[in-house]
């Protein structure tokens, strides 16, 4: 059983960061929010950079204005020109790079691509779930999914842990940190659900609970994802942004993931079923 530490500097930093996107939620409008988007989008892909020391602006400066736009194009245009846009943002990265190609700067022609899908597409599934029927709930549901499911993980993993999940590419994650995460969102699905009643989706509660159990699991692999682009650069954080967490992508790399799939989910489950 590990000795069980209280961080007062994290606990600080992830009461703020909660408060600070519980009002985003519930304060601003569609286009208010998606500016909110767009910083998180911004200092992701800046930060997808950074942990690879490409750290200098021309290396991120078109990434992070292309990931702009296809959040932009994915969340207000339709299938057919969010699809263009994305075929015309990549063929620009390919074009950069072969232009512009030295042994330097050729390193990034990957981190280009990945920068515009991970960070600007996946991230924008957050307006896209705001802009849903009852979208203010429901993204206040998939933000209390994902910190039920670190929070326990962490501590869960911490007091109980012994067999590691994932030592080669995590080595503190553990199979019982894992099953504390996944116990504690669906808690906080059961709980969520008796509060909000008939204030969401009118959906019954086994249907939450699944919604919540497949968006841990696919937020487990975010978390896994984020480990394994900081191993293959040999670091231990994304940034210095948020006290005790580390950068923008180590707070919400679970989230990354399990956006766009919960956006699916609750779309096909109960949405597209009315």
């Amino acid at each position: 059983m590990g000795k069980l530490k209280f961080d007062f500097k994290r606990f600080i930093a992830g009461i703020a960061f909660g408060i600070l996107i519980i009002l985003s939620i519930f304060l601003l409008n569609s286009i208010e929010f998606f500016f909110i988007c767009l910083i998180l989008i911004s200092i992701s892909s800046y930060e997808l950079f950074l942990i690879q020391d490409l750290n200098k602006p021309d290396f991120f400066i078109i990434p992070i204005i292309l990931s702009i736009i296809i959040a932009y194009s994915n969340i207000f245009l339709t299938a057919n020109l969010f699809i263009l846009i994305f075929f015309a943002s990549s063929f620009l990265l390919l074009l950069k790079n072969v232009l512009f190609f030295n042994s330097e700067n050729g390193r990034s022609i990957y981190l280009d691509i990945f920068s515009i899908i991970y960070a600007g597409f996946f991230l924008s599934f957050i307006v896209k779930i705001f802009n849903l029927t009852d979208g203010r709930l429901l993204l206040l549901f998939l933000f209390i999914i994902i910190w039920a499911s670190d929070i326990f993980a962490y501590y869960g993993g911490r007091h109980f842990g012994k067999h590691l999940l994932y030592p080669s590419l995590s080595p503190k994650k553990t199979v019982e940190g894992a099953i504390c995460g996944f116990t504690g969102a669906i808690g906080a699905a059961f709980i969520f659900k008796i509060l909000a009643g008939n204030n969401v989706e009118q959906a019954n509660i086994f249907l939450y609970i699944l919604i919540a159990g497949i968006a841990a699991i696919v937020g487990m692999f975010g978390d896994l994802t984020e480990s394994l682009i900081k191993r293959i650069a040999g670091k231990k954080d994304s940034g210095r942004i948020i006290p005790g967490h580390g950068g923008i992508l180590d707070r919400i790399d679970s989230l990354i993931l399990a956006a766009p799939v919960f956006y699916y989910m609750v779309f096909y489950l109960t949405v597209a079923n009315r």
